[in-house]
């Protein structure tokens, strides 16, 4: 596996991180992969450690290409400065993407907390909108004031938003759990599809509910499944990989 990273705006000190997997070879019959883009949480002043490497490696095992977009923060994170960089990662990403074999058409995005925010504004308004949207106990109203500047997403759902994965805990402390059903019931009035996991317990930003990053005192059971639902419920919604070569099968 090859590690690369770029730097996408030097002054707002955007940079992609990229994890790129082989194909042929051992991999026969394969050219391409999907991929996934991560946005860390952080309220839009940082970029959390604890939502970007330990995600990616999960997706990387189910065979996606796995990229760490940390966008703009405080001050530059005036908006649409982060939806403009989730676009040029974007757009990086297939520029390079016989370079580092992906399939182009099956791009998905990642999103916690604030960078659940920045995902759902992903699936229903950037340039490049994904083939596909999980967003983790995602911010979506702006009543929270994380970042004033920032529309809520859930008024901006559309006939062309992706079909979106949402996980969330009915008892988080930080984003209230009204978001995620704000979220949910704007994308069930314009019928776009979804699925979501609403656990009975977990602290805000329990991510993948390791040990290593979280007391799994905090979190019922049953929150680390988000991440295998999270990739099943991909593998129906943009493709999977079929005696070794990306399949059609889209639910969609």
């Amino acid at each position: 596996m090859e590690t690369v990273r770029l730097i996408l705006n030097e002054k707002r000190n955007v940079s992609l991180t990229g994890y790129i997997q082989p194909v042929g070879g051992e991999f026969w019959g394969m050219t391409k992969r999907p991929a996934i883009i991560i946005l860390p949480g952080g309220g839009y002043q940082y970029c959390s450690d604890r939502e970007a490497d330990p995600v990616a490696f999960p997706y990387l095992q189910a065979g996606y290409q796995a990229f760490i977009l940390r966008y703009s923060l405080n001050d530059d994170a005036a908006w649409d400065n982060p939806l403009k960089d989730y676009d040029q990662a974007y757009e990086t990403i297939c520029e390079h993407s016989d370079e580092w074999f992906v399939d182009t058409d099956r791009i998905a995005v990642i999103g916690f907390s604030a960078g659940g925010h920045l995902a759902a504004a992903a699936a229903v308004s950037a340039v490049h909108r994904p083939k596909a949207a999980i967003l983790g106990y995602p911010v979506i109203s702006t009543t929270i004031p994380w970042n004033k500047t920032a529309p809520n997403p859930a008024e901006l759902v559309d006939d062309k938003t992706c079909p979106c994965f949402v996980f969330a805990s009915r008892n988080d402390g930080t984003v209230p759990i009204q978001d995620s059903l704000d979220f949910l019931c704007a994308l069930n009035k314009s019928g776009i599809p979804f699925e979501t996991h609403i656990y009975a317990f977990a602290n805000h930003g329990f991510s993948t509910c390791e040990p290593c990053l979280n007391n799994r005192d905090w979190c019922c059971n049953r929150t680390p499944d988000w991440i295998r639902d999270s990739i099943e419920w991909l593998r129906e919604t943009v493709g999977d990989f079929t005696d070794g070569i990306l399949g059609e099968k889209k639910r969609w």
